[in-house]
């Protein structure tokens, strides 16, 4: 599991925003590979994936990520939603009058493939490529989504979250903007390049010391320990966590802001299997979540379940930026 290079969020209200879509993403991708089959088909799943926002929802957003090993897309809608997903897969079903290709010709062409839609409630898709393509992605026994998005109107967002073994952050930088957003990458640093056998309570107070020249923030830290049936919790400030499986249950943060004033850093465990899902949310994502208004929506991809609760829950005043891991059953 690899930390994001890039996040990117491209509102879609207009058929000029399309193009200038399909032209970003790609510019970003060639970063990461010079495969011109994958640009290539990369270039037809952005582009069919924002027609279809306009379309059939009236626009939406694209939500863009990669990585050293993976190319992200999520079309997120709050649009019609699918009464028929398996219909609307097939090539030749339409609602528009249209050759009807595009869902099906999205799903050939990604390495994987997600979505969840809902009648009147909207659509979250998924498509992603492996870098290099052809090659498989890691066989891993935790799946992680995330998404992040900046405060409106700024270029950078002011959280960042990372990923290392079984070990899940979320960081974010007090306030908002490029002062926030030193915070929170430099959180991201330290997590990226820790010694993994260190305790989290010491990988937290690490944090402290790494964050005392700048702002500052709230970091959450997840540690996911499948043998032990177990996780492992500790949070400074108020990123939130919670643990889901037969019903929800907030995990514990202590008072205070990593790099300025921290009190006693405590270490909570919670019971944990293969059914659970594990998020991290930064304030900028409302917590009084209702997931039993999503059915199966646990059994999706981590990226569309974040995808989906950024979309329903996201605060329009805070940088946001939501995680979640869950247990690979496909082993």
């Amino acid at each position: 599991m690899n930390t994001q290079v890039c996040d990117l969020t491209i509102t879609i209200s207009d058929s000029a925003h399309v193009d200038a879509a399909r032209r970003q993403i790609v510019r970003l991708a060639t970063e990461m590979t010079d495969d011109q089959t994958l640009l290539g088909e990369l270039t037809v799943v952005v582009q069919e994936a924002a027609r279809n926002l306009l379309n059939h929802a009236g626009g939406g957003d694209l939500l863009y990520s990669q990585d050293e090993s993976s190319l992200r897309l999520l079309a997120v809608d709050s649009g019609a939603g699918m009464n028929n997903v398996a219909q609307c897969l097939s090539d030749s079903y339409s609602t528009t009058g249209t050759m009807g290709a595009g869902l099906g010709a999205i799903q050939r062409m990604s390495d994987g493939f997600d979505l969840f839609s809902q009648p009147g409630q909207g659509t979250v898709l998924l498509s992603r490529f492996n870098v290099p393509r052809g090659q498989p992605a890691a066989r891993e026994d935790l799946l992680v989504g995330a998404v992040c998005t900046p405060y409106p109107g700024e270029e950078v967002a002011g959280d960042a979250w990372a990923v290392k073994g079984g070990r899940f952050m979320v960081a974010d930088g007090l306030g908002h903007g490029h002062a926030a957003s030193v915070a929170s990458q430099k959180a991201r640093q330290v997590f990226h390049d820790h010694d993994p056998t260190l305790p989290i309570e010491a990988l937290m107070e690490q944090l402290h010391r790494a964050l005392m020249p700048t702002r500052g923030g709230a970091i959450s830290i997840a540690e996911i320990l499948p043998e032990q049936r177990e996780v492992r919790f500790c949070g400074m400030g108020n990123v939130a966590g919670m643990i889901i499986n037969d019903k929800s249950r907030s995990m514990v943060s202590s008072n205070g802001t990593v790099g300025y004033r921290i009190g006693r850093i405590h270490v909570f465990s919670y019971p944990w299997d293969e059914h659970s899902v594990v998020l991290l949310a930064s304030d900028g994502i409302g917590t009084k979540l209702n997931l039993a208004a999503y059915p199966g929506l646990y059994g999706r991809d981590p990226a569309v379940i974040a995808g989906l609760i950024h979309r329903d829950y996201k605060r329009l005043n805070d940088d946001a930026t939501v995680l979640v891991v869950k247990c690979n059953t496909s082993h």
